[in-house]
């Protein structure tokens, strides 16, 4: 080998270590984390989840994470003050909130320039705070919600886990500011409405209400209506409006074996209307199918037990019909009946009494008879009582 020859291959043994050596100390370099949001939670934090960060606007509440490169002791997270502003050392305070991620980058890189050299700093938004929203009332996860600007209603919906059974969805609605807008999340959901798909502001509340069943009938407002005797979940029902007897009777989960479905009826006012159920039913005979309105009762018998009988409704573990109502009192036909539910209110009962075509409401305090039935009259029933326990509020 002459002396061109190894001074080449010597060079070139050079150039391929310092060659490796650059690609190792490359790899060693570590990267700023990827830009985070919080994960949507309610109401408590959670681990944070990946999200753009370039058109995102910083808003008060906000947790940003600064990392300043080969500055170990300027790395720590800031929140947003509710003045709007940061503090950060070196930086001094800075107005933040409107800012884009990378706007304030550059903010800070000239203000630390003045005692760092070239340095090299990285914003994250380790938490979004300032854009939220609230779900309220029947949905599978309540709570506040960070989300980012203009999501759709539904998308947001997803994100509290969707609506949860007994759900009132033609009835939801949301409230921003002093404003109610009425959104139907039956159409939505069901029908593929998108009108409905509302782009969410923030301090959104979305509440989605309860199907209102067995309550006090002097607390519901809209339509209601009485189904009693062989139904499965007898009660008092809410109605948006006027509806078919057949519809009715899904409410209450159907007719009870041992109906007698062909002496049913319907009393309004002081007329009782017979609907042959067996022939709307079996025979699809419509011309049975009676428009049932607000106050209406619907009765179905089983053997004529409904022509002397009382009844019970709501929070008891035996709601139904009872008879020989001349020998019961409110506390002995609670008895009967099993005794209260654990979401009863005794307090707030209600018994129904018909006196040819009035209809009377008298409030009943059971707890105050059960308490001290010598100061509070156990009532003697009548043919055709209706106990009504309601549901507790909390």
């Amino acid at each position: 080998m002459n002396a061109l020859t190894l001074r080449l291959f010597v060079a070139s043994v050079v150039i391929a270590g310092l060659a490796a050596a650059g690609s190792a100390q490359a790899q060693t370099v570590p990267r700023p984390a990827a830009t985070t949001l919080a994960t949507p939670v309610a109401p408590a934090a959670s681990p944070s989840a990946p999200a753009p960060a370039g058109d995102y606007t910083i808003g008060i509440d906000d947790v940003l994470h600064v990392i300043v490169w080969d500055n170990k002791e300027l790395e720590q997270d800031v929140i947003v003050r509710p003045d709007g502003k940061i503090s950060y050392p070196l930086a001094g305070e800075i107005h933040v909130q409107g800012l884009t991620v990378p706007k304030l980058t550059e903010i800070l890189k000239e203000r630390l320039g003045a005692s760092v050299k070239n340095p090299n700093v990285s914003v994250m938004v380790k938490e979004i705070r300032s854009f939220r929203v609230y779900f309220v009332g029947k949905v599978a996860k309540a709570g506040v919600y960070p989300i980012k600007a203009g999501t759709p209603l539904l998308q947001a919906l997803t994100l509290a886990g969707g609506t949860s059974d007994g759900a009132d969805l033609p009835s939801a609605y949301i409230i921003r500011g002093e404003t109610k807008i009425p959104v139907d999340l039956r159409r939505l959901i069901q029908d593929g409405d998108l009108s409905r798909n509302l782009k969410l502001e923030t301090e959104d509340t979305i509440v989605v209400p309860e199907i209102v069943i067995g309550s006090n009938p002097q607390e519901i407002l809209d339509r209601r209506i009485y189904l009693l005797g062989k139904v499965v979940k007898p009660g008092v029902y809410t109605l948006k409006q006027d509806t078919p007897l057949l519809h009715a009777l899904f409410l209450a989960g159907g007719v009870a074996e041992g109906a007698d479905m062909a002496s049913a009826f319907v009393m309004r006012g002081g007329e009782k209307i017979p609907v042959d159920l067996w022939r709307l039913i079996q025979k699809g005979d419509v011309s049975q199918n009676l428009t049932i309105k607000h106050e209406d009762t619907i009765v179905v018998p089983s053997g004529g037990e409904l022509q002397n009988a009382v009844y019970v409704m709501g929070e008891v573990l035996k709601p139904g019909v009872y008879s020989q109502p001349e020998a019961l009192t409110l506390l002995k036909l609670v008895t009967l009946a099993g005794g209260f539910t654990k979401y009863a209110a005794p307090s707030r009962s209600t018994l129904i009494r018909r006196d040819g075509e009035k209809k009377t409401l008298l409030k009943v305090d059971l707890k105050d008879i059960m308490n001290d039935p010598k100061a509070n009259e156990d009532i003697a029933l009548r043919p055709g009582d209706v106990l009504i326990v309601p549901e507790r509020i909390f």
